[in-house]
């Protein structure tokens, strides 16, 4: 017996040790506080004017490191550029490096290179630059990662003056990923053993704005059109692929012109004021649609938790100048009829705990592991019927703290230090940990005549969503950051381009990188050692290997020959400026081929 007590005090002694080691430390963290140079904003006066912004000659390459590893910058070369200014990314940092090339009317051969290393690893990187003309569509940047086995990504710039991102998370132990593409949709699975602690209030979710929104279907007659009413150039399918866990859906009825009883289908709205005696708007993807969609994602990707918020709940003529038409017992039903058919509900959730103060786990775990999908109802416009149905699974808005900022600016100079200012200062973890949800709305809100002139994409990949990756992930740290960040046109990176292999995947591996590294280092919120200073655990294991190339049409060559490596000088010309200062006074080979 007392054998048996001294092995169990011993085992039990050793699972002490072991979780003692497994702790986080404050003296372990490895986020860096050093700034980088500030980013500029694509200016306006580039932007309104199309022919300006067409010979747009300086272009932006931002590099986002969510690493416990200094990106440092080896060398450069550059021929007939202007500008050539690169440099390190610290650890959690990011870096606008900036590009101008040469002006000329005649052909161009503008070409330049940086090469980059992972600090303490093996693991390189090159960023390659090309013009072979004056107009935007003739320079692009190659993002070579094949020396980390990551592949290469050839984007051209979606305008003048605009930018290109790169993020990179992981870690030497933990294996590196990067934003040359999505991988598999169920990413918060993927980190189950990361977040399954963490309240919602401790997390980072990519989110949507005007969700449905992204086709219109004209099932309300109406002045709007895709350059204002659109906000998404992919479906709710496609956005939760690319790593959306919260969406702003609107939703309402529209009804017969001549017969207000005779419900023609539940549809998504984007209108200028759902209560509004003539709205002006548009419609979206059905509930019916979006309801598929769902379905679709959560049955190949378990594990999930998926918000969706859902507003207007309220109905409307064909024609809608005669004022809303409120739902009423029968509209109700229908609407929870409906939802019925959305799997993986969370119906009967414990409401006497906040949803942001439920661990991850208490949602992911629901449905036998297959996760949840939480309706969220704005009732302000159920007057004689409920305002949730627990037993569906809808529950009202207020079962979950939320602080929701939205900037009403149209210039992303305005809007994005609004927004940074209204997150940078909260709190995560401690006495002070700042309690509920805060959603930060990262987007523009064009006035109708600007909306109709350039479209409200053209806003979103040009001079917003850009700026998320110089400036929002300067502004967070591991005690600050938005819970939600909700931006329009998520993955689209040029106008009209949203075939999936045409899209682009920061906002996929910001996700991952804030909740596996940024928050991680927050000892206050994570109580384990950070999972990329430990040996890697099962999380993001098993992943196909991929080391191709994806041009800017979308074309993805899976095998591509070693040798091949778009925009990649085999010479450097005499003139060539290295970035030491150092000027070629003959052309010779280029020994980083």
């Amino acid at each position: 017996m007392r054998i048996f007590h001294s092995l169990a005090f011993v085992a039990s002694f050793a699972g002490l040790l072991v979780n003692a080691q497994d702790a986080c430390k404050p003296q372990d963290r490895t986020f860096s506080t050093e700034q980088t140079p500030a980013g500029n904003y694509q200016p306006s006066a580039v932007f309104m004017n199309p022919a300006s912004g067409l010979a747009s000659s300086k272009f932006y390459i931002t590099v986002v490191n969510l690493t416990p590893h200094r990106i440092k910058l080896d060398n450069t070369h550059s021929y007939q550029m202007d500008t050539f200014d690169f440099g390190d990314v610290p650890q959690g940092r990011s870096r606008q490096n900036t590009v101008k090339y040469r002006n000329r009317i005649a052909t161009q051969d503008d070409a330049g290179e940086a090469y980059y290393s992972i600090d303490g690893t093996d693991k390189k990187f090159a960023l390659r630059l090309k013009g072979t003309g004056p107009t935007v569509d003739q320079r692009s940047v190659t993002l070579d990662l094949s020396g980390m086995n990551l592949g290469q990504r050839v984007y051209k710039f979606p305008g003048g003056e605009s930018s290109v991102s790169l993020v990179i998370t992981g870690s030497a132990k933990y294996g590196f990923y990067a934003s040359i593409r999505h991988d598999r949709g169920g990413w918060m699975r993927w980190i189950y053993n990361t977040i399954k602690d963490r309240p919602i209030r401790h997390l980072f979710l990519p989110g949507t704005h005007d969700s449905g929104m992204s086709k219109i279907t004209n099932k309300i007659t109406s002045i709007g059109n895709s350059f204002n009413t659109q906000n998404q150039g992919i479906n709710i399918y496609d956005q939760l692929r690319a790593g959306s866990r919260w969406f702003d859906l609107r939703i309402g009825s529209v009804h017969d012109n001549d017969n207000s009883a005779r419900n023609l289908g539940f549809h998504t709205l984007h209108v200028n004021d759902e209560t509004a005696s003539l709205c002006i708007g548009n419609s979206g993807e059905s509930l019916d649609e979006i309801i598929s969609e769902i379905n679709l994602f959560t049955r190949e990707n378990p594990g999930e938790i998926v918000f969706f918020s859902l507003r207007y709940l309220i109905g409307r003529y064909e024609f809608p100048d005669r004022g809303p038409i409120y739902w009423n017992d029968q509209l109700w039903s229908d609407f929870l009829s409906k939802i019925r058919g959305v799997n993986n509900r969370c119906p009967n959730l414990d409401t006497s705990v906040p949803f942001q103060n439920q661990p991850a786990s208490y949602f992911m775990d629901r449905n036998d592991g297959r996760g949840c999908v939480i309706f969220l109802l704005n009732g302000q416009n159920l007057r004689d019927v409920p305002k949730e149905a627990v037993g569906d699974g809808l529950y009202a808005q207020n079962r979950i703290g939320i602080k929701d900022h939205w900037s009403n600016m149209q210039n992303a100079d305005a809007l994005v230090p609004d927004q940074i200012n209204n997150f940078k200062n909260l709190n995560r973890g401690g006495d002070g940990d700042f309690s509920q949800v805060h959603i930060s709305q990262w987007l523009s809100t064009p006035d109708a005549l600007a909306s109709t002139a350039y479209g409200l994409q053209a806003f979103a990949i040009q001079q917003v969503n850009p700026t998320l990756y110089w400036a929002g992930v300067a502004g967070m740290s591991p005690e600050s950051w938005p819970n939600v960040l909700m931006v329009d046109y998520i993955g689209v990176q040029q106008r009209d381009q949203t075939s999936w292999n045409t899209l682009s995947a920061e906002m996929y591996w910001l996700g991952i990188g804030m909740n596996l590294y940024v928050i991680s280092e927050n000892c206050n919120v994570n109580k384990w050692r950070s999972p990329l200073i430990k040996a890697r655990e099962l999380e993001l294991a098993g992943g196909e290997e991929w080391n191709g190339i994806i041009y800017p049409n979308g074309t993805m060559v899976d095998h591509p020959p070693p040798e091949l490596h778009p925009g990649h000088a085999s010479v450097l010309r005499n003139g060539t400026i290295f970035l030491n200062g150092t000027v070629l006074e003959t052309t010779v080979p280029n020994p980083w081929m």
